[in-house]
C-alpha cells in the first residue's frame, strides 16, 4: 500500500464500510494522520491550518493560536506516537515469518484503532478551545461548508454503477497489496476478486453516514460550547462513531470486515517466500523511516 494512501483508509473511521481499509498493507502500516512522506509529514501542521482556514475565516488571533496548538500537536505525536507506530511494525514483522492468523491480524486492527483514540483524545482539548473561540457566525460558516463538501461527495460517488464500483476496489485493493509484496499471481488476484464480491458496499450509506455526523457534532457543538466537559464529548464523538450508525450500516460494516480479515489471513498464507521477505523488509524499512522521523528536531 501507497505510504500517501495509509492514512485515507484508517484515519476515516466514518468511511468504514469500505472494503479498502481492510487492505492488508493499510493494516500492517498504521495510521498515520495522512502522512504518506517524511515530506508531507513535516508538513501537516501546515496543511491542516491550510485546510481549515479555508473552512471557516479566521481573524489573525485565531489563526495564529490554530497553528500555535496544530504546532504542539504534531511536535507531541512526532515523539510519543511515531515510536509507538514503528514498533507495532517491528512486532508484525517479525510475526510475519509465519503466515498471520485471523486473530493476530483483528488484533493488529485494535491496536491500529488504538492510535487513532490515542491522538484523537490528545487533541480533543485543543480542539475545544478552537471551537470556543470561533463566533457563532464562523461556526455556522464552518458547517455550512462541511455540508457543502458532503453535497459534493453524493454527487461525485452515488449513483456510480456498482459492476464498475467493484472492479475499481478490486484495482486498487491488488495494486495497494502489490506495492507491498511485489507481483501477485493470477491464483491471488482471483482470490481477491472472489472475496470481494461477496462484500456489500454503497457510497451513499457512506455520505449519509457523514450528514448524519455532521448534525449530530453541530448539536454538540451549539449545546455543549464553553462546558467544562465539552472536550470530553468531542473526544468520545470522535472515537465512538460507530455508536451513531444506523443499523443498516452497522450490519454492513461487521459483515465486510470479516470478509475482509478473513481475505487478509488467507491471502497471507498464500504469499511466495519472495513475496513475504519482500513485505516483511518494506515493514522494517517504514518502521526505521519512522524512528528517524520521531527523532529529528522539531
Amino acid at each position: 500500500m501507497r505510504k500517501s494512501n495509509v492514512i485515507a483508509d484508517d484515519c476515516s473511521r466514518r468511511r468504514a464500510i469500505r472494503t479498502g481499509r481492510w487492505l492488508i498493507a493499510g493494516l500492517l502500516s498504521v495510521t498515520l494522520a495522512a502522512c504518506g512522506t517524511q515530506f508531507v509529514y513535516n508538513r501537516l501542521g501546515w496543511l491542516t491550518h491550510f485546510y481549515l482556514s479555508s473552512q471557516v475565516s479566521l481573524d489573525g488571533p485565531q489563526s495564529s493560536e490554530l497553528r500555535l496548538n496544530l504546532r504542539d500537536f504534531f511536535v507531541w505525536h512526532r515523539r510519543t506516537e511515531l515510536p509507538r507506530y514503528a514498533g507495532f511494525l517491528e512486532r508484525f514483522a517479525g510475526a510475519a515469518g509465519q503466515p498471520l492468523t485471523r486473530e493476530q491480524i483483528q488484533n493488529g486492527s485494535g491496536e491500529i484503532e488504538s492510535f487513532v483514540r490515542t491522538s484523537v483524545s490528545h487533541g480533543a482539548p485543543d480542539a475545544a478551545r478552537w471551537l470556543n473561540g470561533l463566533r457563532a457566525e464562523q461556526v455556522d460558516e464552518l458547517f455550512a461548508n462541511f455540508e457543502k463538501k458532503e453535497q459534493e461527495s453524493r454527487e461525485e460517488h452515488c449513483g456510480i454503477d456498482p459492476a464498475k464500483r467493484r472492479e475499481k476496489g478490486v484495482e486498487r485493493f491488488i495494486d495497494n497489496v502489490e506495492d507491498w509484496t511485489g507481483r501477485l499471481r493470477r491464483s491471488q488476484r482471483e482470490l481477491i476478486a472472489t472475496r470481494l464480491a461477496q462484500t456489500s458496499g454503497d457510497p451513499c450509506l457512506d455520505v449519509s453516514a457523514q450528514e448524519r455526523s455532521r448534525v449530530e457534532f453541530r448539536a454538540l457543538v451549539d449545546l455543549h460550547r464553553g462546558q467544562p466537559d465539552f472536550a470530553d464529548r468531542i473526544a468520545t464523538f470522535m472515537t465512538r462513531p460507530e455508536d451513531r450508525w444506523e443499523p443498516e450500516y452497522r450490519e454492513a460494516y461487521a459483515a465486510n470486515r470479516a470478509i475482509i480479515l478473513e481475505l487478509i489471513a488467507d491471502l497471507d498464507r498464500t504469499l511466495s517466500p519472495e513475496q513475504r521477505r519482500r513485505s516483511i523488509s518494506r515493514l522494517r524499512d517504514f518502521a526505521h523511516e519512522l524512528r528517524a522521523w520521531a527523532a529529528e528536531p522539531t
